[in-house]
């Protein structure tokens, strides 16, 4: 026990015993219950020299929880709960043909896996009896699949099986899952691939929809009585933890099972006994007040300086405490705490507490107890412990919502033929805004019961049904089920009861909040929280996380533990779960597959890794590149000078060694993909002062996750490239025109490996990606613009909606001394939202234009609407907008309609020259507007765009462009070579050189080029915000379906783009064309147009930077 110490000084002199109180009265309270009344007595050494006063407060009229003994009355179809305060109910029902007890709730255990409850059962002398853990897999009733791992008859149920490819598949997936999986689990903790789902691990891998059909989805789905859609969102590495140290991962020397003999009320009652009056049920504790304790007396050691008042209903007070431990669901908690901060004025509690609490999800499930056969599979062959019944059409690891008689695996093929690189996971979601969903105070959802069951339930996908006679060993003749969430009601008829049970849901928010309260909060102030969300979720969970709670308060380790004890493990108190991680991973590592890993991965590795660290030495000369790897060896490059205003080392670590495989052999496309594969992260400085200031303004959160890893220093890692890039080509040899010429062989020159994959790169990209009329601009269009309107909403400003460069209110930074010498303007410094840049860039274009109220104009590309909403409103003009975009058309034209302006503003979706190509359209529009669309047009059809245009265009009228451009000196290596954003984000593009597009205008068109203005500065602060912005709503991301690799392939191409335009070797360019002598254009030629502003003055620029 905590000694209490006098605060003015004075001896230290024992205090009464602790009062604890424990709220929650199932296994979790039971258990910290036991432990604190049991072996909190004086003399017993530790810290556990004052006894402990304990209490129980559940708010049910039974202890026991999920611990749910029901004695069921076979011929009337009656049943009641037992009552663990009544001897008679605790007597087996023996006497009664017609009576049997079963468990509706927490039915097995074995000693594997369940140390701490083994060992309190046999404390308790609660004996076990052997039970039969078996599965069975049913689908589409039966039709499709149906099989059990009872007996070889079992498996081959339905004979049909044996002539579906998909079974057997589901076979050798299966061995291979099961010798695989483990690996997870040996990944460092840091590493990237230990954050996906597990339906993005089943999708990595290249599990078949076998597999997660016939066998792991509808088992996840059954253990977690969790839906589909909420297991396929489940981390991997805690499920596949699970089932490793579960024994799950292996065909042969599984546990043996138990079940309580007489069921588990046997042990609820004994607990009952020996709590006596100080277990409280019908007791709901709903607030507490928090007061400072006496200036006489404070908890050195717990630091616990205060006290708890509980209240029950009609604000009845049942006590002050010292401790107050939290076995009930967090919601419960949380609803508790909250009002102690509305209450209270003495102690308020962390608001940081009450929101990872909140982050703790529970949901719902019906349960039927019942005899119904129908919720059985068809075959009795196929009868089991354990019966997943369910819907294949649902069963996959995409998920998306599968229409018609599609399967879902051709649905997810489809999609993954249209999307981009990297978004099939999300491609055409849309947020459910319309729907809202209310929790009561269990974390279940109100009234949600018609949702839970039914063929369209939250369990749409499979339900689970439990053979009770197999798993406690019946003796009644009659069949009792319970069935979890079924897609068809038992006949009424054959129903003992019918109740609602909750079970946590472990999402990537809950294991955040479940971390942070473990570290950060657990004990602090007296106040405890445990349960088995604080595991898997299981009888044992709860039971470790109540004995961990109270070994903390008294100090005193269980018993079992201290007769186990060595001297290396002095500091254990509670058995931990058993870790078969290494255990499954060296039985599954035999000696074909050690060679063949040997062949297949370490030999390549360890030549392109040779050959990747050559090339660094030559290509990083200035600044410092280190790559941290997991043998704990770091390498560097470079001379660790400044390059770019940076003087920091950028760090990345890399997580798998494949990476210096992609990189070797697709060059900068394997970066890439490496980096969307989770191989390498690059880390965060220690400190935010020590980034540029460019690059992280004040007051900007720390987007660094485990996932993405610190974005900035993505950024910062592309401009470490292009330092060492441009400065290597300073008198580089040229051709005779002045343009540095290479091809795809040439492109990886210095690391010679490369040469083979970029010329395959480069050859596939020849191939597939078409930009021509016939369709193959459609689909690129439809491989980005379409991926998710809302996932855009997630980063674009707010009012236009605009997905271009943004013109902010900006100066150059002002010029620095550096050892005495005065040194360049490092960039502009920016002001204002990302609102009011965008809004201030669509009047820039609308001045270039020199458009004109009631003019006609042509939006090409008009994105969301944007431009096309500001020129009818400002000016009155009559705009048409077309596009290749369905997704953008069809939300721009929902904004048309919410501002009223249908009458100016039409859209259509067709192809700028089929558009042109039309007799009608011939000189019918004053001014043409193309805001970043040039670059998806492609470098051979760049004549044809000027020749649309001019087609539509009347005699004195503007084309105005905005087109991000690439440097002249590069152009010609650009043009024959692939990069990330050709191919993966923009699938087909090409962003053209100032000369191609004049070149390309002289050609094809009498347009001339008559201004220009470069805001390329202003686009790497955009971009900047859009990441910032995107990363802020990362939930949002995720609720679409968005994964880990796009997380990461969305960070990449902003990053990647920010470090072009930063770096100013990639340009944003408003350019403006028309006929000689169009005399629109003259205000362009005003002075205030072609002359620059007077400087400011440093009294100015401070002024205005201060503002």
């Amino acid at each position: 026990m905590c000694k209490p110490t006098v605060a003015n000084g004075a001896a230290s002199t024992p205090s009464a015993r602790k009062r604890v109180a424990v709220i929650g009265g199932g296994v979790t309270g039971l258990a910290a219950a036991w432990h604190l009344h049991t072996q909190s007595k004086r003399g017993q050494g530790g810290r556990g020299d004052d006894e402990v006063e304990v209490h129980v407060f559940e708010a049910a009229d039974r202890l026991g929880g999920h611990a749910h003994t029901l004695r069921l009355n076979t011929e009337n179809f009656s049943c009641r709960d037992l009552a663990e305060n009544q001897d008679d109910d605790n007597k087996t029902a023996t006497n009664n043909n017609d009576e049997v007890d079963i468990d509706c709730g927490f039915m097995v255990y074995n000693p594997s896996n369940y140390p701490n409850m083994t060992e309190w059962f046999s404390a308790l002398s609660v004996e076990p009896e052997p039970s039969d853990m078996s599965l069975s897999i049913s689908l589409d009733g039966g039709n499709t699949v149906e099989w059990s791992s009872t007996s070889l008859s079992g498996l081959l149920a339905n004979p049909a099986q044996l002539f579906d490819s998909k079974f057997y598949s589901f076979f050798r997936d299966m061995v291979r899952f099961h010798s695989r999986a483990g690996n997870l689990l040996l990944l460092p903790e840091n590493d990237p691939k230990r954050q996906v789902t597990m339906g993005e691990y089943l999708r990595n891998e290249g599990y078949g929809e076998g597999l997660a059909s016939y066998y792991l989805v509808p088992m996840m789905a059954a253990l977690w009585s969790a839906s589909v859609e909420d297991v396929m969102k489940f981390p991997a590495v805690s499920l596949v933890e699970f089932m490793c140290n579960h024994r799950m991962l292996q065909l042969f020397d599984r546990p043996l099972w138990n079940t309580p003999a007489g069921r588990s009320i046997q042990y609820v009652h004994k607990m009952a006994t020996l709590l006596a009056k100080n277990a409280h049920t019908s007791t709901p504790i709903l607030s507490m007040n928090k007061k400072p304790k006496g200036p006489s007396i404070v908890d050195s050691d717990n630091d616990n300086s205060f006290t708890y008042e509980l209240f029950t209903t009609d604000n009845t007070s049942v006590g002050t405490f010292d401790h107050v431990v939290f076995a009930c669901h967090p919601p419960v908690a949380h609803q508790i705490l909250s009002k102690c901060n509305a209450t209270n004025s003495s102690g308020t509690i962390d608001a940081e507490l009450l929101a990872n609490l909140n982050k703790i999800q529970y949901g719902d499930n019906v349960v039927y107890i019942h005899s119904d056969p129908k919720l059985m599979p068809k075959r009795k062959s196929a009868w089991a412990s354990w019966n997943c019944m369910g819907k294949s059409r649902y069963l996959t690891t995409h998920l998306r919502h599968v229409s018609g008689n599609d399967s879902a695996e051709k649905n997810e093929k489809a999609i993954k033929r249209e999307a981009m690189e990297g978004s099939a996971s999300g491609f055409g979601a849309r947020l459910d805004e319309d729907k809202e969903v209310t929790k009561d105070v269990n974390g279940g959802v109100v009234d949600e019961t018609h949702r839970l069951e039914g063929e369209n339930g939250r369990m749409r996908a499979v339900y689970v049904t439990y053979h009770i006679n197999r798993l406690q060993n019946l003796s009644t003749p009659r069949d009792i089920f319970v069935s979890l969430n079924p897609h068809q009601r038992p006949d009424s008829q054959l129903v003992y009861r019918r109740q609602i049970m909750s079970h946590p849901q472990f999402t990537r928010e809950t294991l955040a909040g479940r971390k942070a309260i473990k570290e950060e909060y657990q004990g602090k102030d007296g106040l405890w929280f445990c349960g088995a969300w604080m595991g898997y979720g299981f009888h044992e969970d709860g039971c470790r996380s109540g004995f961990e709670v109270a070994t903390a308060i008294n100090g005193v380790p269980l018993p079992w533990v201290q007769e186990k004890k060595e001297n290396d493990d002095a500091a254990l108190m509670v058995l931990p779960p058993p870790d078969l991680a290494k255990f499954t991973y060296q039985q599954n590592n035999g000696f074909f597959r050690r060679l063949k890993h040997l062949l297949s991965y370490r030999i390549p590795v360890a030549i392109c890794k040779v050959f990747v660290t050559s090339f660094l030495k030559g290509a990083i000369t200035k600044g410092e590149l280190r790559l941290r790897l997991n043998d704990g060896t770091t390498l560097s490059f470079g001379d660790k000078s400044e390059v770019g205003g940076d003087d920091q080392p950028v760090t990345a670590r890399i997580f798998d060694d494949w990476f210096f495989v992609k990189v070797a052999t697709e060059y900068d496309l394997g970066l890439a993909r490496s980096y969307m594969a989770g191989q390498f992260v690059v880390e965060p400085l220690e400190a935010r002062q020590k980034y540029h200031w460019s690059l992280c303004p004040a007051g900007s959160r720390d987007e660094t996750n485990d996932v993405i890893g610190d974005p900035i220093g993505l950024t910062r890692l592309f401009l470490l490239f292009v330092g060492n890039r441009d400065l290597a080509s300073i008198g580089a040899r040229r051709s005779a025109k002045q343009h540095t010429y290479a091809n795809a062989l040439q492109n990886a020159s210095g690391l010679a490996i490369s040469k083979i994959g970029s010329f395959l790169n480069y050859l596939r990209f020849k191939i597939t990606m078409d930009n021509s009329e016939r369709g193959g601009s459609l689909k690129n269009i439809h491989a980005h613009y379409d991926i998710s309107n809302d996932l855009f909403r997630t980063f674009l400003d707010k009012e236009t909606l605009m997905y271009s460069s943004a013109i902010y209110d900006a100066v150059a930074a002002p010029t620095v001394l550096k050892n005495g010498v005065p040194r360049p303007s490092a960039g502009l410094v920016f002001k204002g939202s990302l609102e009011e840049a965008q809004w201030r860039k669509l009047d820039t274009l609308l001045d270039r234009a020199q458009i004109q109220p009631g003019q006609s104009m042509l939006d090409i590309g008009f994105g969301w609407g944007g431009l096309s909403l500001h020129a009818a409103r400002k000016y009155g003009c009559r705009v048409h907008g077309i596009t290749l975009s369905v997704e953008q058309k069809a939300l721009a034209e929902t904004r048309v309609e919410n501002e009223g302006l249908g009458h100016l503003i039409t859209f259509e979706v067709i192809d700028y020259r089929t558009f042109a190509r039309k007799k009608e359209n011939q000189g019918r529009f004053d001014r043409v507007i193309s805001c970043e669309m040039i670059e998806a047009v492609g470098h051979e059809h760049l004549g044809e765009f000027f020749w649309a245009v001019e087609q539509v265009l009347k005699h004195d009228g503007v084309l105005v462009m905005e087109a991000i451009t690439t440097p002249e000196a590069r152009y010609e290596t650009y043009l024959r070579s692939t990069d990330f954003i050709n191919t993966i984000i923009f699938p087909g593009s090409l962003c053209p050189s100032l000369h191609a597009l004049v070149d390309a205008s002289y050609k094809w068109s009498t347009l001339t080029l008559e201004h220009i203005d470069n805001i390329g500065l202003h686009y790497a602060e955009t971009l900047a915000e859009w990441r910032r912005r995107f990363n802020a709503k990362e939930p949002v991301v995720r609720k679409l379906g968005f994964d880990d690799v796009f997380m990461r392939v969305w960070n990449y191409y902003l990053t990647y783009c920010e470090a072009g335009f930063r770096s100013q070797t990639e340009n944003c360019l408003i350019l403006v064309f028309s006929r000689p002598g169009n005399r629109a254009l003259v205000p362009l030629t005003e002075t205030r147009s072609v002359t620059q502003l007077k400087s400011l003055t440093k009294e100015e620029v401070n002024a205005w930077l201060e503002g």
